[in-house]
């Protein structure tokens, strides 16, 4: 049992015994806390006694011995106990002695406190440890000068006081990478008294002027990844597929999309009886468990930013397979023939060789007045248009508003409502529904798209067909439900189709690259047959489970994509309305049903929140003037303004 009063280290630290029983002792340390341990948890110093501690002092003596046993062992001791370097000291120690030595020998870089007593470093050793305390005091004081100067950048809304210091540069990439999302905490926020939220330390760093308004952290944020996708050094294709392909190069085939489109990545054309549409085909390079696949999968669709494009596959696969992109484009072409009423009577997906004319939307408008192959193309698109309304399809017709940034300037342009834009969406809804169709008859696990019944068939306009009412058509689209992709075949609600599956966008979208896999697997499994004349198992297709788990991780990233779009499109909106406070612009009234309704502001494409007064009802047109934007906190408010004003 140690005695009452002796001297005792815990933990690093002295302590004197004040008590003890057959198991415990209770201690007082000398930070004056009262504490209950085993006797095995302290180490003997000095038998006492000792009822205090004395005042810190550094007497000479302490620093003699110090340096006397430096000098006789300059390669340093393993461990001298406290006692022995007391009585070193002073000669006859007592417990005070052993204190004040402690005091002094705590924080001396020479030196190794622990609870058995001391051990001397060698010369190397306390080299490195005072190189680590100097740079431990570099940066103590680098962030003492920081948070000063970041106070003073923020109040004063002027980065000077910030700039050119590298020492600085640690903390503020801390900042930024907790308001890009990419960390879940930033002491230095909290140091600097900023709410620990992204917005909020957002808002420091543009107040501070070390981040400007272009900065668009919502991607990152979201959890998008930001890196394009490298290529391998050869692009070629598979040689377990055996591709034969059919030579289509005299058909006239058009892919139409937008002036600003740089992926095309499926074409139109007819012949006969039959409806083509050719598909880009990355999936006769790309294997499903490649690197290349794998990649694509981590992204799961194209990014698509205002002010950038990061592609699911690497830049130099899609000007390879792009449509159009050359003289000669490798597809895989749907041959699609229909009955007189719109519906599917027979369905081939061939590998194919095409010569693609590349349109642009307004472009194709005008050739439909003297082109018979676009002509004919419009007829059987109204005529599948009309097939899916008797079937109960949604039509949802809202404007679009491409947002563009240059140089941190964003443009909004209003997408024109085209003929040809609704002659490919037909005939693409066409293509989805053909492969669908083609993998339940062939039993394949497929990625299948599906929609439930909306929440009111009534508020959604089921069979109804196109609306130009604007809140008809936010009505319509609020009464919808999310649509889910998985193995399991059902009907798509929304389309008007009992068979479902996305597969026109392989160079941009997981999911129909996916679908690609399979097409490919059974064509490869049919080329088989016909050179062996014998059957053949499509043993290069993914099974059911694997399918499932690599759809559900597509359709979380590709959500998380489309949430970084959406936000990215809102973040360059008020932008523009940050360097424009004196916007006054028109909104439309989409719903003024309760308290708070709801207003479409055409030019950027813009819907916001906001209190409708009486009488102003839904489609009508108001005046509106900029009350308040936040750029870090993604919201802008407007006034109505009287009519007239």
């Amino acid at each position: 049992m140690l005695p009452i009063n002796s001297l005792v280290m815990y933990k690093g630290r002295p302590a004197i015994v004040v008590a003890a029983d057959l198991d415990r002792i209770s201690i007082r340390t000398i930070d004056a806390e009262e504490k209950r341990v085993r006797p095995k948890d302290v180490a003997m110093a000095h038998t006492g006694p000792i009822s205090r501690f004395p005042e810190n002092r550094a007497p000479d003596e302490v620093m003699e011995a110090l340096e006397l046993l430096q000098t006789e062992h300059p390669e340093g001791i393993p461990l001298i106990s406290w006692k022995d370097f007391a009585e070193l000291a002073w000669s006859d120690p007592k417990p005070e002695h052993i204190v004040i030595a402690w005091h002094e020998l705590s924080n001396n870089p020479a030196v190794e406190t622990l609870d058995e007593g001391i051990r001397i470093r060698s010369e190397e050793e306390q080299h490195k440890i005072r190189d680590k305390l100097q740079k431990k005091k570099e940066a103590a004081e680098a962030k003492a000068a920081f948070l000063v100067a970041f106070r003073a950048a923020w109040k004063k809304k002027d980065s000077s006081p910030i700039e050119g210091n590298s020492a600085f540069q640690p903390f503020l990439e801390e900042l930024s990478r907790y308001a890009r999302g990419l960390a879940d905490d930033s002491p230095i926020a909290r140091e600097l008294g900023i709410k620990l939220a992204p917005q909020a330390v957002h808002e420091a760093l543009l107040s501070s002027g070390y981040w400007n308004l272009a900065a668009n952290p919502w991607p990152e944020r979201n959890g998008c990844i930001m890196s394009e996708p490298e290529a391998p050094s050869a692009l070629e294709e598979r040689k377990e597929l055996a591709i034969d392909r059919l030579d289509l190069r005299a058909l006239p085939s058009y892919a139409i999309d937008n002036a600003w489109s740089k992926d095309p990545d499926d074409a139109i054309s007819v012949e006969g009886e039959n409806v083509w549409i050719h598909i880009a085909d990355p999936a006769s390079i790309v294997g499903p468990f490649s690197r290349l696949d794998a990649e694509a999968m981590e992204r799961g669709s194209t990014l698509y930013l205002p002010e950038k494009i990061i592609p699911m596959l690497p830049d130099a696969l899609v000007q390879k397979m792009g449509l159009g992109l050359s003289a000669e484009s490798k597809a895989l072409s749907f041959r699609i023939t229909l009955r007189g009423d719109g519906k599917i009577a027979d369905i081939s997906i061939l590998p194919s060789m095409v010569a693609v004319q590349r349109l642009t939307y307004e472009q194709a408008d005008t050739m439909l007045e003297d082109n018979p192959v676009l002509q004919k193309l419009s007829k059987i698109a109204s005529v599948r248009a009309e097939l899916r309304r008797r079937q109960n399809a949604v039509d949802i017709d809202f404007p679009e508003v491409a947002v563009h940034v240059v140089d941190g300037l964003p443009t909004f342009l209003p997408v024109p409502q085209t003929r040809s834009a609704r002659i490919v969406q037909e005939l693409m809804i066409l293509a989805g529904e053909a492969a669908a169709r083609w993998a339940f008859e062939k039993g394949i696990p497929f990625p299948f798209a599906t929609q439930d019944p909306p929440v009111s068939e009534n508020l959604a306009g089921c069979g109804a067909g196109p609306s130009s009412s604007l809140a008809e058509n936010f009505m319509r689209r609020r009464s919808m439900r999310a649509a889910l992709v998985s193995s399991t075949c059902s009907a798509h609600a929304g389309l008007g189709l009992s068979f479902y599956s996305q597969v026109t966008s392989p160079l941009r979208r997981y999911q129909d690259l996916l679908a690609h896999y399979q097409i490919h697997a059974v064509l490869a499994a049919a080329n088989k047959l016909d050179r062996n004349n014998a059957p053949s198992e499509p043993d290069l297709l993914i099974s059911a489970d694997t399918m499932n788990e690599r759809l559900f991780r597509y359709s979380n990233q590709a959500a998380k994509n489309r949430q970084a779009e959406r936000d990215s499109r809102a973040h360059w909106t008020l932008v523009y309305l940050s360097m424009n406070p004196d916007w006054r612009g028109e909104g439309i009234v989409l719903d003024a049903s309760a308290e708070t309704g709801q207003i479409f502001i055409p030019q950027f494409g813009y819907e916001f929140q906001t209190r409708i007064p009486r009488g102003i009802h839904v489609d009508s047109r108001v005046s509106l003037a900029l009350r308040r934007v936040s750029v870090p906190d993604l919201f802008a408010s407007f006034d109505i303004l009287p009519q007239g004003t």
